[in-house]
Order: structure tokens, then C-alpha cells, then sequence
């Protein structure tokens, strides 16, 4: 979990018995690094569903992505290296409602790596209550596979400024302003996140998160998530989450289960 649902690192300086500290499950990205020399892998999986009503029918979607990986290396003091990919497979249903039932339906699959990333994260200010950092992303196009492979998509770009805020030893704020382009539009999309986290005991955390989107094509995506993360030990943790759209053109639900290792390169 991220700053503001852990008592703080046991320790700051790198060869120290640190803390793991997370950029999943939220979407609250942490704005702290990990400490220089050390490699962090975060992995899960997600299943997310919608369904569109439609004149004559509906459009039902499933998107599982099979396992998600971000991959952070401590390069300095307070920046970081991040290498991202993500095996995914998205099923569409279409059916078509006649009177006394469904007339026919038919589904279609695609699969493959999306699009990866690489990128940086810095820590610009900390404190023992406040922290603000900046991430930095690149989406390579070429780094995409099978279906999600596309011909004519440009890298991409994505720019994100994560603060926490610890109020209390257990308790903690954090938000998220973000801007990215898909590679194809030179219009953004512009995200935002608000996260509530609460350190239950020194292993199990629990958080709340509202966020949204106003996509490049004018669509407003509210959302809320919510879920746990346990600490196995300073250097394992487990998480489980999920969330629901708040509005129409919003995914209508997800849910997602992870685990993540921090290794020192002592």
C-alpha cells in the first residue's frame, strides 16, 4: 500500500530494513520511491465488466487482464526507473432482443500485450507528514502484441503528480492529478484520484478511492474503489480490491488481487 496506509518506512536510508511501499492497488499512484539499488515488482490481475443498453439489444464487455506487471529499480536517491506491462484478453457479446427474448447473439475475443511503458518517478518534497512527487511515462507502441498491436499509433504520453498527506499515524489522504494522450488524438485525457487509507494493525490496511477521467473525446468516467492490502513482511504484500462505475459511461464493476516483492541489491 502506498504512504498513507503504513506508519511510515521502519527505516529511510537503502541497506536499512525498509518497508515495501506500493504503487497498487489504487489508482493513487505513491509519490515516494524505493530506495536506491533496490528492485520492486508489483503484479495482479483484473477482471473488469460493463453492459451497454442499446435500441434492439446490448453490448456486454469483459476485459481480463491476465497479469500486470510494474517493475520499479531505485536508481538514485529519489528517482526511480519503471518498466510496465500488461497480457490482456477483452470479450464483447452482442445480443439482440426480439419480442419474448434474445433472437441471437455473438461474441468476439482479443488478446495480447497492451501497449508497455517505461518512465521514471522522482520525489520532489517530504517531510514526516507531506510528500510530492512526479512520474513521467512513455507507451511504446512497438512493445504491444496480437491484438492490440496497431499500425499507425504513435508513443504515447503520460505525466502524473501524486501528494500524500499523513494526518494521523494510522490515518492518511492522498490525491492525483494526471494528463496522458493515447498516441493517436492530440487531445488528453485528464484523470484524478482521491485516496482514504487507514493502517488497521502494523500488516492490514484498508483504503476507499474516488476517481475519474474526462477522455479525449469529452466522456466523463466517475468511479469508486476500494480494498486491503496485507503485509506478509517487510518485503511481501498481498492486496485485494474492487470498485463500480458511478455513472453510465463508467465500467459497471471490477475486481482485482495482486502481489508485490521488494528486493535490495545490497
Amino acid at each position: 500500500m502506498k504512504k498513507i496506509t503504513l506508519i511510515l518506512l521502519a527505516f529511510a536510508n537503502f541497506g536499512a530494513f525498509a518497508q515495501i511501499e506500493t504503487d497498487r492497488p489504487d489508482f493513487t499512484e505513491s509519490p515516494n520511491t524505493v530506495p536506491k539499488g533496490a528492485l520492486q515488482v508489483e503484479t495482479g490481475f483484473i477482471m473488469e465488466n460493463d453492459k451497454i443498453e442499446n435500441l434492439g439489444g446490448s453490448f456486454e464487455y469483459q476485459n481480463l487482464t491476465l497479469n500486470t506487471t510494474l517493475i520499479r529499480y531505485g536508481l538514485l536517491e529519489d528517482l526511480e526507473l519503471r518498466f510496465n506491462w500488461a497480457n490482456n484478453q477483452n470479450e464483447e457479446t452482442q445480443k439482440r432482443l426480439i419480442q419474448g427474448g434474445v433472437d441471437s447473439s455473438f461474441s468476439s475475443v482479443t488478446s495480447g500485450f497492451l501497449t508497455s511503458f517505461v518512465g521514471f518517478k522522482t520525489n520532489l518534497y517530504k517531510t514526516d507528514k507531506i510528500s510530492i512527487g512526479f512520474l513521467g511515462h512513455l507507451y511504446v507502441p512497438d512493445l504491444s502484441s496480437g491484438d492490440f498491436k496497431v499500425d499507425n499509433q504513435k508513443v504515447a504520453s503520460e505525466l502524473l503528480f501524486p501528494v500524500s498527506y499523513q494526518i494521523t499515524e494510522r490515518f492518511g489522504v492522498a490525491a492525483q492529478y494526471g494528463i496522458n494522450w493515447d498516441g493517436f488524438s492530440p487531445n488528453p485525457t485528464t484523470g484524478y484520484t482521491l485516496s482514504f487509507g487507514y493502517a488497521i494493525s502494523d500488516q492490514l490496511n484498508c483504503y476507499i478511492e474516488p476517481y475519474g477521467f474526462l477522455t479525449n473525446n469529452g466522456e466523463e468516467l466517475h468511479l469508486v474503489n476500494g480494498g486491503f492490502t496485507y503485509l506478509v513482511n517487510n518485503n511481501f504484500q498481498l492486496d485485494l480490491t474492487g470498485g463500480f462505475g458511478l455513472n453510465e459511461e463508467a465500467p459497471d464493476n471490477f475486481i482485482s488481487c495482486g502481489a508485490s516483492f521488494l528486493f535490495f541489491n545490497k
